[in-house]
């Protein structure tokens, strides 16, 4: 078999829609799009097959049924697993690791000890640290080096009490794939349950868990091409035959008595309730797709692109890159060097790139490694050389529109003092016919915010996952004055827009004004998106917000 990024791309009709022409989407570590195929045996199940499972016996709910229980063969051949019983159907990774985090720890005495590691997605951290809280357990990290975890200095936080070690099978936010064999062999004459969050993995590798060697195993569907909603928990049968059911409810039980009930076989112990059964097909189907392509060519087609991006950011002076590309998933994790991740994003997303910016649901790799806040480019097999062509020439672009912003000197204040508006012009911004210009009014504009060192303190920071602002507030006489600050040029550019607006006006004043109209005939209208990375809605939040609690406070 051989392997065309452009003629795999072709099965997915996202990127066949008029509006998605120019789309250059580098966003599939949060998650992939999807082939017709598994559209359509979505479709198809919701047309033909609809009916709850295991509790009838008509034709519909047969079928339903039927479907699956094929599907949940299909998973165990997709992993290697020894038996059908060992696959659970959950939401997502998430929901797994939850239950696992539930029901293994119940079982735990007090000071018995966690491993995980600082590389580790937030839902193989959170459910951990609930756990130890609500069992009296110990929570222990890989040791790392500047957050990078050291997987080969596993044994030094291994000991009598350890009984979990969670480990990712492919970092998130920096690609990094750690060496699973290593693991196991650092592992194999401990007694432990060796869980993998393999959430990263599936998409860019076959996955074998005998050959791992893991206890468990977790991954969610639509990171490799499958719909979202659901995913699977693998394990030794063993081990989840000896464990406590999670929820409880219809499907996970044989009988029900006053005081007490007796819980269903495996897998179904697992699975209470209804489960998202059209997702389940469309799993089935996404697994059809995988099982049709040649994997170790999808394989090399990642790799190749993966070093092209890692030669080319490395070799630039306007790049700082995160991620290595030495056992990398296919991530590439920079931060510019002019500019912040925030303002390269916005400049992307004008072009219809798509990236992620932020901490990426791993905070702790962030804090550790002092790169709290990073772009992040990810990438699946129908990326083409053209997708990464576009990418970097955008970036060349923006480099040079930030020298723009950073020549000439940055004012900075010893104390707050209110920053002068009343120079900027909207006839100005409203006269750019295009993004570009937009763009760099903007960065114009961010220059008449004052960088205000003092104001730089928790009470006054507006948290926003892509940026990070801070706004204080005063009311003389009715009026009201607020000083800003960011790292982000675009925010406080658009801070400037909203200041100049609202600064010393009284709130009645402010409520007479539609903002939403000013940002729309600005052609600004994304940035009022409710979405929870958006730094600069929370910081118009928080605007309006303190301006409600001085009328409330009369």
């Amino acid at each position: 078999m051989s392997f065309s990024a452009e003629q795999f791309k072709k099965q997915f009709p996202l990127f066949s829609q008029e509006e998605n022409a120019g789309l250059v989407y580098l966003d599939n570590a949060a998650t992939t799009q999807k082939p017709l195929s598994v559209i359509n045996t979505m479709r198809d199940y919701y047309i033909h097959s609809s009916a709850n499972t295991h509790r009838s016996s008509h034709r519909l709910a047969r079928k339903s049924t039927e479907m699956v229980e094929q599907v949940r063969d299909k998973v165990r051949q997709f992993v290697n697993a020894a038996s059908a019983k060992e696959i659970i159907f959950c939401r997502g990774a998430t929901e797994a690791l939850n239950l696992l985090a539930h029901c293994l720890c119940s079982e735990l005495m007090p000071g018995d000890e966690i491993v995980i590691s600082t590389a580790e997605h937030h839902a193989n951290i959170v459910p951990w640290q609930m756990a130890a809280k609500r069992h009296n357990l110990i929570l222990r990290y890989v040791p790392h080096t500047a957050g990078i975890p050291q997987f080969d200095r596993l044994g030094e936080v291994l000991n009598e009490r350890t009984r979990v070690v969670s480990l990712t099978g492919g970092s998130n936010s920096i690609g990094l794939r750690p060496d699973l064999s290593l693991i196991r062999q650092l592992l194999r004459r401990m007694h432990v349950m060796w869980v993998v969050d393999g959430a990263q993995l599936a998409a860019h590798e076959e996955i074998d868990v005998q050959k791992i060697g893991c206890d468990f195993f977790v991954c969610s569907a639509h990171k490799f091409y499958g719909p979202s909603g659901i995913g699977f928990l693998y394990g030794r049968e063993t081990l989840l035959e000896s464990m406590p059911p999670w929820l409880g409810g219809g499907e996970m039980i044989t009988e029900v008595e006053f005081q007490q009930s007796r819980y269903a076989e495996l897998p179904h112990k697992f699975e209470a309730g209804t489960s998202p059964l059209a997702a389940i097909a469309g799993l089935g189907a996404a697994l059809d797709f995988l099982s049709r392509q040649d994997r170790v060519a999808m394989a090399e087609h990642e790799q190749r692109l993966t070093r092209s991006l890692h030669r080319e950011l490395n070799a630039s002076p306007n790049f700082r890159l995160i991620s290595q590309v030495h056992h990398n998933l296919g991530i590439i994790a920079f931060v510019p060097v002019h500019g912040s991740a925030t303002d390269l994003m916005h400049w992307l997303d004008e072009r219809d790139i798509a990236v992620r910016v932020g901490h990426h649901c791993a905070q702790i790799l962030g804090k550790t490694s002092g790169n709290q806040v990073t772009v992040r480019a990810s990438l699946a097999a129908y990326n083409t050389d053209s997708d990464i062509r576009a990418f970097l020439l955008a970036l060349e672009d923006y480099c040079e529109v930030q020298q723009l912003a950073t020549s000439g000197e940055e004012i900075e204040t010893t104390s707050w003092t209110r920053d002068d508006f009343s120079l900027l012009q909207l006839e100005r911004l409203a006269s750019h016919r295009n993004w570009q210009g937009r763009y760099r009014e903007l960065l114009l504009w961010s220059k008449v915010v004052s960088r205000k060192p003092e104001i730089r303190n928790p009470e006054n920071l507006v948290r926003g996952c892509e940026s990070e602002a801070w706004l204080v507030h005063q009311e003389i006489d009715g009026r009201h004055f607020f000083g800003l600050d960011s790292d982000s040029r675009v925010v406080k550019g658009l801070g400037a827009l909203l200041l100049s607006q609202i600064d010393g006006c009284t709130a009645e004043e402010i409520e007479m004004l539609d903002l939403p109209l000013l940002f729309k005939e600005l052609g600004l209208s994304k940035h009022l998106s409710r979405s929870r990375s958006n730094g600069f809605y929370a910081l118009m939040r928080r605007a309006f917000h303190q301006i409600e609690s001085d009328a409330n406070r009369l």
